[in-house]
């Protein structure tokens, strides 16, 4: 027997969504298609791919993982082999990875634009901490992402697309949002502070307290920007934030303030594995993510100019 598209196509599948219905719901398939390709690969290789045990969830096995990795070079080469060859590259698969804090501002919008662009391209994507943005982007279960250049290493390629000031989140009803202008960062020290804690999210929003030997009194830390704003409305504290809200409009409870020190930048961008085969059809989601970024962060400049 040998190995086809499709069996790896089943396998990777059905390795990503952990279980069989959902790859075949995910592939149009009917079920028994997909636990029928697995076993044909366990039997060409001769060692199981999947871990057998009680539950509904499917589980790698050491050499699954291996052969997941594999798998997905594969697809990826014959994808880029298929979009040069004359094929048409707005009627592939892309699998892109976002940055959970910031998928909600850009996410929609990326997936809107990509619709009305190329309607017959598939974008698949998958949210994750920044860690996992990285591993996703090693391993080749993604082919770009959306996220911020925090401590990404030299083997993952970055373009930027906007450098992000920290802004200040403030009840509507405290004495700093009856303030006029930028708020210090002295100032919003000495209040409550509610922290973003994931990883390296939460060492870069307490980088610019440090960097003027600030140590604001962490009150809580949550994981969503959305729980960190509903705290701030509620009155529990006040936060710092590098990404803007997923609304038009202001969150009732909370207003935003510029920070009157000049303090790092966050880098907005698009990242790939410097290893990875580009396809055509990736540059067609890359060039709809820049146009989303772009517009995201131009409806946010005229929030900000309105009375």
């Amino acid at each position: 027997m040998t190995v086809s598209l499709r069996l790896l196509r089943y396998f990777v599948a059905a390795a990503q969504s952990g279980s069989t219905t959902a790859a075949a719901n995910e592939l149009s398939v009917s079920q028994p298609s997909i636990s029928v390709a697995v076993r044909e690969l366990e039997a060409l290789f001769g060692e199981d791919l999947f871990a057998r045990g009680p539950g509904t969830k499917m589980t790698l096995t050491r050499f699954g993982t291996r052969k997941l990795d594999e798998a997905r070079r594969l697809l990826k080469a014959a994808a880029a082999f298929e979009a040069d060859d004359g094929g048409d590259p707005a009627c592939g698969e892309v699998q892109i990875g976002v940055f959970s804090t910031i998928a909600p501002v850009y996410l929609p919008l990326v997936l809107r634009i990509a619709r009305e662009r190329y309607p017959n391209l598939a974008v698949r994507f998958i949210e994750g901490d920044l860690a996992e943005i990285e591993a996703w982007l090693k391993s080749g279960r993604i082919e770009l992402a959306l996220t911020y250049d925090v401590a990404l290493p030299s083997d993952i390629a970055r373009e930027c697309l906007a450098e992000l000031q920290p802004y200040a989140l403030v009840p509507e009803q405290s004495r700093l949002a009856r303030k006029r202008g930028a708020i210090a960062l002295a100032e919003l020290a000495k209040e409550p502070f509610i922290l973003i804690d994931l990883p390296h999210s939460r060492d870069f929003l307490m980088a610019p307290f440090w960097q003027f030997g600030l140590a604001p009194e962490v009150r809580y830390r949550a994981t969503s920007m959305e729980l960190v704003r509903g705290m701030v409305a509620n009155g529990l504290g006040v936060s710092l934030l590098i990404t803007q809200s997923a609304t038009n409009t202001q969150v009732p409870g909370i207003v935003e303030r510029p920070i009157r020190e000049a303090t790092v930048r966050q880098p907005l961008v698009i990242a790939r594995a410097t290893s990875a085969v580009p396809t055509q059809a990736s540059g067609l989601v890359a060039e709809c993510v820049r146009e989303a970024v772009s517009q995201a962060l131009k409806r946010r400049a005229r929030r900000r100019r309105a009375p």
